[in-house]
């Protein structure tokens, strides 16, 4: 209450905070591989989707699902000219430029992590299937990422879960 004016205050901010598997959409983000701790959710070469430690591309901003699907996020750059898709007669994820992603499967459910935290990429169009990275080779510094059929292991739990580390855009 303002004791000058008898009048209660009122609080009319209408802005509404949408979080997602413990993400906030639209929030900017760096996905740390849970198994191995220096490799981030990246983009490499000619758009490839990899878990790696050396590459400059490693920050992407959560945004509402592209395809409008209800409770979904789309990974983009932080300047949203492009995002991340599952391609199709492959099990490979890439980026693609915002204008292509349209006719692609861009959007994904965030899931507690399989491993019991952190969390999980399932691709809207493909249930039952998660956003892993491929197999860690000594010496090799890039894995790419592709999706596959959930099988229950603990090796898959392990590579399908990442760390959200939120950061500035």
């Amino acid at each position: 209450m303002n004791y000058k004016t008898g009048r209660k205050f009122r609080h009319t901010s209408t802005k509404k905070e949408v979080i997602l598997g413990g993400m906030r959409v639209n929030g900017c983000y760096k996905m740390r591989a849970f198994q191995h701790s220096k490799d981030y959710f990246s983009m490499v070469g000619k758009g490839f989707a990899t878990d790696s430690e050396t590459a400059k591309i490693n920050v992407w901003r959560m945004i509402p699902g592209l395809d409008k699907t209800k409770n979904s996020v789309s990974f983009s750059n932080p300047g949203k000219s492009y995002g991340l898709t599952i391609m199709k007669g492959s099990t490979e994820a890439k980026f693609y430029y915002n204008k292509d992603l349209k006719t692609r499967s861009p959007s994904f459910y965030v899931l507690k992590g399989l491993v019991g935290r952190g969390v999980s990429f399932m691709p809207v169009t493909k249930k039952g299937y998660f956003l892993r990275h491929a197999k860690f080779v000594k010496g090799k510094t890039d894995h790419r990422i592709h999706y596959a059929k959930y099988d229950g292991k603990f090796a898959f739990k392990k590579a399908a879960t990442w760390y959200a580390i939120k950061t500035k855009c």
